[in-house]
């Protein structure tokens, strides 16, 4: 399952689960450079970036923007 990071409040990392709700997660939990809309998984117990769909969903978002706006 997909994690995609929404926003940060305070210590906490609010967590869309690929439209299934929020959790939220302690921020010093996720990779350092870790930022709003960044996809994350836990692997081996951490969390870590998925840098290919991370990039995926934020050209398909871009591609929507351009597409409403033109």
């Amino acid at each position: 399952m997909a994690l995609i990071i929404d926003r940060f409040e305070g210590r906490l990392a609010v967590v869309e689960m690929d439209g299934d709700g929020t959790i939220d997660i302690p921020k010093n939990e996720l990779p350092v450079e870790a930022k709003e809309g960044d996809v994350i998984r836990l692997i081996n117990g951490r969390y870590e970036i998925d840098l290919a769909e991370t990039d995926r969903r934020r050209a398909e978002a871009n591609k929507l923007t351009e597409d409403f706006w033109s």
